[in-house]
């Protein structure tokens, strides 16, 4: 209905056109004929444009009828193909999906899954990762408040994420697992988990930690060894039997050679193993020579210094010593790669005779007990004009630099620090990493700054309470992964004498099967200045059968990278090439072959079921089309739903109008026209 209101002003349209009209031919009108008809037509081109300005609109309902949801979650990853069941589960999904019954009581959705969900397409069944957890949470918010049901086609082996048996006690929606597998159980002896160390240091032993599972009845004995080359380096003799169905073996071996190493975990199959796959797995560690020492000098004790110790220390590259500024001799500490110089003061003069005299590498961090006025004296390239006080500060990230790789860890939610708002000048040239941001709003007043020359590379930060971002960064993350890998960018750049380069790759000595093989670069013109526009490729050798794949590298996330995944395992020589400007690099890294989809001989059956009876779902098998379908149409909680709908319209649409006034105004026009009034 239209509103009293509109009716009102619909009301004074009519007495405003009906006056306009007898104002322009109230007299000519008495005498009827064609001045009544172009009165008449005045007043409804007057009429139409009043009411398209007023635009009077009602509420219209209208009834529709939803019927229920029923999703199918098809899990494309490869174990469903290892386990031999792939055109089984397709042949069991299409039945479902094309059932006339079922079509008929729901409105059928079908999704695709392994590390990711997207629409069902195609399957492929090749997925490298299954989590299930994550494909159900997005099914969820994607259905939100309709009802239905889930039908899970899973061997239910999970390779990452959280423990998707445990979702019912906050998922809404029954969860109809559909066995992907043989229910038979099969014996099988498998490698189910290998921690080792990225690196080690050479000439020292390195732990490796490997747990063993074993599923089946019988008692059985096996050996587990590891080995390289055609080299045993450990050997041992295990029992298993159904009560003792896992061990744990924790060994140390030498790192005797420097360089990439790679080993090779086997347990001895049994002589009935379906699967031996997963007997066996590859490892690989990094054997290094020295690492990186770094001294944190200082003169105050604040929590600032344990967070800076923890960042460095993080990788197993680094190693952080705490030195007093006043136990600071420098011929026992010339062994440090890097000085960090937390708050300075006059006490910290010798330091810096010191580090200008032998072109050390140094990081100022300043703070509310900084001298400034010893600093700007030591001609560091920068100096501060004091003065304008204290204030809270937030970081920026700079996404313009380009000196050396880097990415915004959430830098705008972490907590302010202690900072003064004095004008920072630089007689040498830098680049800003970080920028203040002061009561939320950005400046240009540097908070990060690195400084190089040919000798001598140097970092400023002004700020005090860097701890409380590492903080910030575990309670966002439950790690501080993050805020120790952009941290530990900027020490291993500090730390390196090497002169800067035009062309820079960052690549690991080596990747497993199930990972990502991402190479990354940065290339800067003559003037040292990061170009985004040029083109880079990478050339791949494979040292075993020659092949010699060439990728692009795309500009993206502040620097050129390429996904190298379609490579199959083994090891590479690459060449990093910028064609325009006849720079390259090269190097070297392996892929080390492990497929985790690989690893099951079973599939998950208890959790599957846990995982129904936890949403009031119910566990079937691939064959069980008929009593799945029976329990979809006979369970009185999927109904049809009768469902209104009211949106406000416009009572005349305002192209009918603008068609009434548009031929309201012609027609007296040419009526006045034919009778001689123009």
């Amino acid at each position: 209905m239209v509103g009293a209101n509109q009716v009102i002003f619909i009301l004074i349209a009519v007495l405003v056109a009906f006056l306009l009209v007898l104002f322009q031919y109230g007299k000519e009108a008495r005498k009827g004929g064609v001045y009544l008809w172009l009165a008449i037509l005045r007043f409804f081109g007057i009429f139409c444009i009043l009411f398209l300005i007023i635009s009077p609109k009602y509420k219209k309902e209208t009834f529709y009828t939803e019927k229920p949801n029923l999703s199918i979650l098809m899990d494309n990853s490869a174990s469903i193909h290892e386990l031999g069941f792939d055109s089984v589960a397709k042949n069991t999904w299409e039945k479902i999906a094309n059932d006339k019954e079922l079509n008929d009581k729901f409105s059928i959705s079908s999704y695709v899954f392994d590390a990711g969900i997207e629409p069902l397409n195609k399957l492929s069944f090749n997925g490298k990762q299954t989590n299930i957890t994550k494909a159900l949470n997005t099914l969820s918010s994607i259905n939100r408040k309709r009802q239905g049901a889930v039908l899970l086609f899973s061997d239910g082996n999970q390779t990452y994420g959280a423990d998707y048996q445990y979702l019912g006690n906050n998922y809404k929606t029954p969860v109809y697992p559909i066995v992907v597998g043989d229910s038979t159980t099969y014996s099988d002896l498998k490698i189910a988990q290998l921690n080792v160390n990225k690196y080690a240091y050479f000439k020292n032993k390195f732990p490796v930690e490997i747990f063993l599972d074993y599923e089946g009845k019988d008692s059985i004995v096996s050996t587990f060894k590891i080995i390289k080359g055609k080299q045993v380096l450990f050997s041992k003799k295990l029992s298993f039997d159904k009560n003792n169905t896992s061990q744990v073996i924790n060994t140390q071996l030498l790192a005797n050679s420097i360089g990439i190493q790679t080993m090779q975990a086997v347990i001895v199959p049994l002589t009935n193993e379906k699967n031996k796959v997963n007997n066996q797995k590859l490892f690989a560690m990094e054997v290094i020579d020295k690492k990186n020492n770094v001294a944190i000098v200082t003169d105050v004790l604040h929590p600032d210094i344990g967070a800076l110790k923890k960042t460095i220390e993080s990788n197993e590259f680094r190693k952080a010593d705490i030195i007093d500024v006043r136990n600071f001799k420098a011929t026992q500490d010339n062994s440090y790669q890097l000085y960090v110089l937390y708050q300075p003061n006059i006490l910290f003069k010798p330091v810096f005779q010191e580090l200008n005299n032998r072109k050390a590498n140094f990081w100022i961090i300043t703070g509310m007990d900084t001298d400034w006025n010893f600093l700007n004296g030591q001609q560091l390239g920068f100096n501060n004009a004091q003065g304008r006080g204290d204030e809270e500060i937030i970081p920026a990230y700079n996404q313009n630099f380009h000196t050396f790789q880097t990415e915004d860890i959430g830098f705008d939610d972490f907590p302010p620090l202690k900072s003064t708002l004095d004008e920072i000048s630089f007689m040498s040239p830098g680049q800003t990493l970080l920028f203040k941001k002061i009561s939320n709003v950005p400046t240009s007043y540097p908070l990060l700054t690195v400084m190089e020359n040919q000798d001598q590379k140097k970092a400023l930060f002004l700020g005090e309470g860097i701890w409380k971002w590492r903080a910030a960064n575990y309670v966002s993350n439950q790690n501080t992964e993050a805020f120790d890998a952009y941290f530990g960018k900027l020490i291993q750049f500090l730390s390196s004498k090497k002169q800067r380069e035009r062309l820079t790759v960052a690549a690991e000595s080596f990747y497993y099967g199930n990972s990502q093989v991402l190479l990354s670069a940065s290339y800067f013109d003559e003037n040292y200045v990061f170009d985004p526009d040029v083109s880079i490729e990478i050339i791949t050798e494979n040292r075993e059968t020659n092949q010699k794949p060439t990728f692009s590298m795309l500009y993206g996330n502040n620097s050129y990278q390429a996904n190298l995944n379609t490579l199959q395992p083994g090891t590479y020589n690459f060449t990093v090439r910028v064609p325009s400007a006849n720079i390259s690099k090269s190097g070297s890294f392996t892929i080390l072959d492990f497929n985790v989809e690989q690893q099951f001989v079973n599939p998950d059956i208890e959790r599957l079921n846990t995982l129904a009876n936890n949403t009031n779902g119910k566990i079937f098998y691939l064959n069980d089309f008929q009593k799945l379908k029976n329990e979809l149409l006979d369970k009185g909680n999927y109904q049809a739903v009768q469902k209104s709908m009211e949106n406000v319209v416009p009572l005349i649409d305002w192209k009918w109008l603008l068609a009434i006034i548009i031929l309201a105004f012609s027609s007296e026009w040419f009526l006045r026209k034919y009778s001689g009034l123009i």
